[in-house]
């Protein structure tokens, strides 16, 4: 099963995208759902705990309300927003005109969120009529980027159209702003708590009878909490309130525990059984269940206690998916290694082989943690994450790792290296840093690497070359261990090999020598590896650039664009030397397009983690293709200089800056500065005194004064902080 079959082998897709099927008994919540249709706000929040009946009344709101509704329930795999948009566009699909080119552009090996899919999605919402689109669950959420997609969503919503959002939290929206625009209805604990005739009526339809000073007293202990009234109807069926009412004390835990186990109690035996056995199921069917109960009959139970309300939701409207109320389940699995320590484990095991063997990794992951299982479930990250990686669910990736801590990550090898690989492109801060240093550092062995790569040795090589944390010098090194390692030309890591050793040759003043690899990367890419033909072809171009070879970089781009253009690819770090080649082809071919080729650049720079040489090589290309405008010439030879202070061996590309900071200053400068002049230049940022300048130069103060009248000369400045700040804009000096 594809990555992109966000379904699920279990349930359809009809089970996240409808609301959870109403039960025969349930109280029609009358304040909260007229509060809700009474708001023409265009968020509504309905924030509040676990139980408190947030589903059931949004569920009636939208039932009751004239517009269209999409539907989406959330679970954790929606916080990787390629997930979340699959979702998004078919839920809207029934209430927008969604172009099927949306999902279509999903199911790319690199979907082009920002390029194609998003404007997609606004054409959309700005052509439909008024609607309502339900996020259910939304604190599951955990990634920012798939907030960022609720948050396009919201903008773009048309006049009279409602995002609602329900959450155990409040959502990171930006509350504040929209509650003073008057744009937000929140909705919490207090208008969802059951009322007295409400907590009446649930009663009166269980029929369980109270006097009015019994439930006085069941609401004070529950608060109005719509699953502890649940719980105690349940509990409560057929027995005098002596017997029961006197024991709801406590907080919402206590009570849930004690009507939990009240509940349970009551039941048959093998009903009773079957609730433990499968508590540890995240989704309920007949076949999962017959799975941890080993019982044939599993399907009729499951719809036994589905018809008795047992707690169990149902998903979608062909009553086969189920899952249980969250809270009871937890309760259950807890009864659960109450009764037999190991069983819960157990289970949890069973079902993580059932999805490893359907090919879902992701819930695998889940259960195999919730074993305790964490060797095998680093194990399976390790040799998963490559695929989803490469189509575009890095923020499943992400929530993978964050489900280990450092030592279990630390402790295993291959999950280390993993961590290196994700968290050196994503995280720009101490994340990456830290994950960099250990993964680049750590002493890894010959043994083979879950990810494909030909050994766990061979994964670090070309991590390090392709990080480069040491400078050119250490990439090229690693780049030639990695290819000598790297043997099988059928494999995805032979291509990558080859590109870094390629570009490795070349930064370090080997052109030549790294033709031979970037074309070995490009031909075997394009059939096994094509983010590495496209990154080949890419550095292939740049090369000839660097020949003045303007036919066959032009060759070599225009073969990129096509490749790329027929496999779909979205935002990708890979792109970057194709797009740099382009720039400098524009410019050539005189000025026109290198503005906006400049400008797909910094968009994608601005969507990507580069590693410093990569970011060094953009503003060093960018910068040599606008010499002849000097204001932007300026701004990207003042940020190579800065990346040389911190990345010294840059190998060519080193020259490269240095040359460009001459091209700029004399554009900007009336007379070049002298050597002497840009070594005293370099120091006037600092505290240093003419005579600490002299001493740490081996010059005479002398001769350090008459430098500085030569830069301020030159320069047309009268004191010190104008020479610096004239040096800055004129790109003789980083602005750090």
């Amino acid at each position: 099963m594809g990555v992109h079959d966000v379904s699920g082998a279990c349930g359809t897709q009809l089970a996240k995208l409808t609301p959870p099927v109403a039960r025969t008994r349930v109280v029609r919540r009358r304040a909260v759902v007229e509060l809700l249709a009474g708001s023409t706000r265009p968020l509504v929040v309905v924030s509040a705990p676990a139980g408190t009946g947030k589903t059931t009344a949004l569920r009636q709101w939208v039932a009751e309300d004239a517009r269209p509704c999409a539907w989406v329930q959330v679970d954790e795999a929606d916080g990787d927003p390629v997930v979340l948009l699959t979702y998004f566009g078919r839920a809207l699909a029934a209430v927008a005109p969604v172009d099927a080119a949306m999902e279509r552009s999903l199911q790319l090996a690199v979907p082009p969120l920002q390029e194609r899919i998003l404007p997609l999605l606004a054409e959309a919402l700005a052509a439909a009529e008024p609607f309502i689109i339900v996020l259910d669950d939304a604190h599951l959420l955990g990634s920012s980027r798939s907030w960022e997609v609720v948050s396009f969503l919201l903008r773009g919503l048309p006049p009279g159209a409602q995002l609602v959002v329900g959450a155990r939290t409040d959502p990171p929206l930006h509350l504040a702003r929209l509650r003073a625009s008057g744009e937000l209805l929140e909705v919490g604990v207090h208008e969802l708590a059951f009322d007295r005739a409400e907590a009446e009526e649930l009663m009166r339809l269980h029929g369980i009878a109270l006097d009015d000073d019994g439930v006085d007293r069941l609401l004070d202990a529950t608060e109005g909490w719509a699953v502890g009234l649940q719980l105690a109807c349940l509990a409560a069926a057929g027995r005098p309130p002596a017997e029961w009412l006197v024991q709801v004390r406590g907080d919402r835990r206590e009570v849930a525990s004690y009507f939990t186990e009240e509940v349970l109690e009551r039941q048959p035996q093998e009903v009773k059984a079957f609730l433990l056995e499968t508590a540890v199921l995240t989704e309920l069917t007949p076949e999962l269940c017959a799975l941890v109960t080993g019982r044939d009959e599993a399907g009729e139970l499951l719809a036994r206690v589905a018809r008795e309300e047992l707690f169990v939701v149902p998903l979608g409207e062909q009553m086969a998916h189920f899952r249980y109320h969250r809270l009871f389940a937890e309760m259950l699995e807890a009864e659960l290694g109450r009764l037999r320590p190991g069983r819960p484990q157990e289970s949890h095991r069973l079902v993580a082989g059932w999805y490893a063997q359907h090919d879902l990794p992701d819930p695998a992951v889940f259960h195999l943690l919730a074993a305790g299982e964490v060797a095998a479930a680093g194990d399976l990250v390790a040799a998963s994450w490559p695929a989803m990686w490469s189509r575009g669910q890095a923020e499943t990736v992400r929530r993978w790792l964050e489900s280990f801590s450092d030592r279990q990550i630390l402790r295993h090898k291959p999950l280390t290296l993993t961590a290196g690989w994700v968290y050196t492109a994503l995280d720009a801060g101490e994340l990456g840093a830290r994950w960099g240093k250990s993964a680049c550092t750590a002493v890894m062995p010959d043994d083979p690497s879950p990810d494909g790569a030909a050994s766990l040795r061979s994964s670090q090589a070309l991590l390090r070359a392709t990080v480069a944390p040491g400078g050119v010098k250490g990439m090229r090194d690693d780049a030639e261990l990695a290819a000598r390692l790297e043997r099988a030309p059928d494999s995805s890591w032979y291509a990558d090999a080859h590109v870094a050793l390629g570009v490795a040759r070349w930064l370090s003043g080997a052109g030549q020598r790294a033709l031979f690899p970037l074309g070995v990367a490009a031909r075997q890419g394009s059939v096994h590896n094509p983010s590495a033909e496209l990154a080949a072809l890419g550095y292939l171009a740049l090369i000839a650039v660097d020949e003045g070879d303007w036919g066959a970089a032009a060759e070599h781009e225009g073969h990129a664009s096509a490749r790329l253009a027929e496999l779909g690819f979205g935002t990708n770090r890979r792109f970057l030397p194709m797009l740099l080649a382009r720039v400098r082809l524009r410019a050539h071919e005189g000025g026109d397009g290198t503005d906006e080729a400049a400008a797909d650049v910094s968009r994608l720079l601005a969507h990507m983690v580069p590693h410093p040489w990569m970011a060094l090589l953009a503003h060093v290309t960018l910068g040599e293709a606008a010499v002849e405008c000097a204001a932007a010439a300026s701004v990207h030879a003042a940020a190579a200089l800065e990346l040389l202070e911190r990345y010294p061996d840059a190998g060519i590309l080193r020259s490269r800056a240095e040359r460009l900071r001459g091209a700029v200053e004399r554009t900007r400068v009336a007379e070049p500065l002298t050597p002497a002049e840009h070594r005293v230049l370099e120091l006037l940022p600092t505290h240093f005194s003419e005579a600490q300048m002299a001493e740490r130069l081996f010059v005479s103060r002398n001769t350090v004064k008459t430098h500085l009248k030569g830069v301020y000369r030159k320069l047309g400045a009268a004191t010190r902080a104008e020479a610096v700040d004239r040096a800055r804009d004129a790109g003789l000096l980083s602005r750090a």
